[in-house]
């Protein structure tokens, strides 16, 4: 089954409800139909514009590997299908795990040893 199938195939059941122009999901009510796991897998050097956007609103653009979880949505699905060759996408059920919510900031170069 080819990525895209197994992306429609997870959102289909959402595809089929009735359409909102807001969400009212809770991040519980969004755990419980799983989540994507995004990865950012290639550089968006010669990138169009419009592809750009769509990769920054799914909270990539600015590191190549660090993954981001977006709940199992037909907006989620179609921004994912516009970016298909630039990520990697897993299918996540339960929450989120804890690197999700880990940001690791690299060092500073020096150390502050002593201030004046």
């Amino acid at each position: 089954m080819s990525s895209v199938s197994r992306i429609i195939a997870a959102v289909r059941p959402t595809l089929t409800s009735p359409a909102r122009a807001y969400s009212t999901q809770t991040a519980d009510a969004a755990a419980a139909g799983g989540y994507f796991k995004v990865t950012q897998t290639r550089s968006l050097i010669g990138v169009p514009k419009s592809t750009i956007k769509v990769l920054k609103s799914l909270g990539l653009g600015r590191r190549i590997g660090r993954p981001v979880f977006q709940p199992h949505n037909a907006s989620a699905a179609g921004k994912i299908l516009k970016v298909k060759e630039l990520v990697k996408v897993e299918n996540m059920s339960g929450s989120i795990p804890a690197e999700g919510f880990q940001r690791t900031r690299a060092t500073k170069g020096y150390k502050v040893v002593e201030k004046m």
